[in-house]
């Protein structure tokens, strides 16, 4: 009987690694999403007085000690590498000038995946940005609170755009990017 109970166990492992379903061997963590064991746990219920605008502006001056950190540790890098690998404006976000849309909110963590816009490439793909993986972030609680922004130019010829999530109470950025998408770019043949 014992034999057989293994046998199954590594069948259905077996069935669910072809799958590609996630196997964990840890059972002690927990499911519900809001008592998860996570680097950056749920706050919903404590009240930040900052507003997003506040905060932003303190981002802009880098007001606070992880900013300053941040600049000084990556500003080589970004000098260095200056159009291949993006900006400072993109790692400490800055909205962009000849922007669209430039959007700011303070918000849950899970709340940012809603928050989509829509361009055609030209070449009939349509694609959604921001394309934060929100839901695979294991770091961040969903119900924990992030300033969120967003910033991006759509015109005829190209989408460019990029976004930030900073958490609220450490004030490091958790998540964020930015795209370039030229609409015209002819399909290779």
């Amino acid at each position: 009987m014992m034999k057989q109970h293994g046998k199954v166990i590594i069948i259905t492992v077996f069935f669910l690694f072809l799958t590609g379903n996630n196997v964990f061997a840890d059972t002690n963590k927990s499911t519900d999403s809001t008592k998860g064991e996570y680097l950056y746990p749920a706050n919903k219920e404590k009240v930040f007085t900052e507003t997003v605008d506040q905060f932003y502006e303190a981002l802009r001056k880098r007001s606070y000690p992880v900013h300053q950190e941040f600049y000084k540790k990556h500003y080589e890098f970004y000098k260095k590498h200056k159009n291949k690998m993006g900006n400072m404006d993109t790692a400490l976000f800055k909205d962009m000038p000849d922007a669209s849309v430039n959007f700011r909110k303070k918000v849950l963590f899970h709340e940012v995946e809603r928050f989509k816009y829509i361009t055609w490439d030209g070449n009939g793909i349509l694609t959604s940005y921001p394309d934060i993986q929100i839901k695979f972030n294991q770091a961040v609680s969903p119900y924990r609170q992030v300033y969120f922004f967003y910033s991006f130019k759509d015109t005829d010829k190209d989408f460019y755009g990029r976004c930030a999530v900073f958490d609220v109470e450490t004030k490091k950025l958790v998540a964020g990017g930015d795209v370039y998408i030229d609409k015209y770019l002819k399909p290779r043949k």
